[in-house]
């Protein structure tokens, strides 16, 4: 079987797209797990979103002429983060995969670091990207609900601006020692669910997005509640975010809260990691 692996482009956006949506609905289904992807017309929209983005590198696998699988990487800022991933369910376990990801991580050599974040009932998946040279890192859980409490009259939450960038970018480098530029960059441009929590007018934790691409930061697990609590009374939706479980206090106050786990996932590293600081959300690549 010849595979051929090239440069998506936005006419590869509806096959990419069908084959994201069979891919991960196959996975979800055979485990019992709810979809990520609720339709094929949201997952062709995820594929163009990435094969358009400037600093999102597509690479897709094409046999006889048609693409069978692809594979994505966002290089805004210094790490890397690798997904979606996906190969067209009747060609699986033939090394296709791999070849989508060698290509992306050969690109990547130069970088910090390449992170990313896979379904922990996913025995496939995990199986490749530590035979590639990825660690576990962190076991997470996404969650999803509205909060039960209120937010408290000593803390403001308003949506993200320019102005707040560098504050964001502190935060993220004293927490994480790297810093996420240009994603907020983007957040600021394009996102209305980005926000950030203000104590006595100093920022003290932000999200780029209350979805399951969107990351948060906070100095404590205090202020990353009193974000999820005013996110909870501004935004009209469930939330939906990713949390480390080892985090023990944070998740159990969301349980109590009333949010829900969806399923288990893992964030998977290789190069420059740094155990975090303070209280994290990691977005669905990283």
């Amino acid at each position: 079987m010849r595979i051929k692996i090239r440069p998506a482009v936005m006419s590869d956006a509806k096959d990419c797209g069908c084959i994201l949506y069979d891919a991960f609905k196959d996975i979800a289904d055979r485990h019992r797990f709810p979809l990520d992807l609720p339709t094929v017309e949201h997952a062709i929209m995820i594929a163009a979103i990435c094969i358009n983005h400037p600093s999102t590198y597509g690479v897709v696998a094409e046999r006889g002429g048609r693409v069978v699988g692809s594979s994505f990487m966002d290089e805004r800022d210094q790490i890397y983060g690798i997904g979606p991933v996906s190969v067209k369910t009747n060609l699986q376990k033939r090394g296709i995969g791999r070849k989508l990801m060698e290509t992306l991580l050969e690109r990547g050599k130069n970088a910090a670091g390449v992170r990313l974040i896979q379904d922990s009932f996913n025995a496939m998946s995990i199986s490749l990207y530590t035979t590639l040279g990825f660690e576990v890192k962190e076991p997470l859980a996404l969650i999803e609900g509205k909060p039960r409490s209120q937010p408290s009259d000593d803390i403001r939450v308003r949506p993200l601006k320019k102005e707040d960038l560098d504050d964001c970018d502190n935060l993220c480098q004293r927490i994480h020692s790297i810093k996420r530029s240009n994603e907020m960059l983007d957040a600021v441009k394009m996102s209305s669910s980005a926000f950030v929590l203000l104590r006595q007018d100093r920022l003290t934790a932000y999200s780029s997005g209350v979805t399951f691409w969107g990351h948060a930061v906070a100095e404590t697990g205090a202020d990353m509640q009193a974000l999820i609590l005013g996110l909870g009374s501004i935004v009209p939706e469930q939330l939906s975010f990713i949390v480390p479980i080892r985090l023990t206090h944070f998740f159990r106050w969301c349980l109590g809260e009333g949010f829900r786990v969806v399923k288990p996932m893992t964030l998977m590293a290789m190069g420059q990691y740094k155990e975090p600081e303070g209280c994290y959300l990691p977005s669905g690549n990283y």
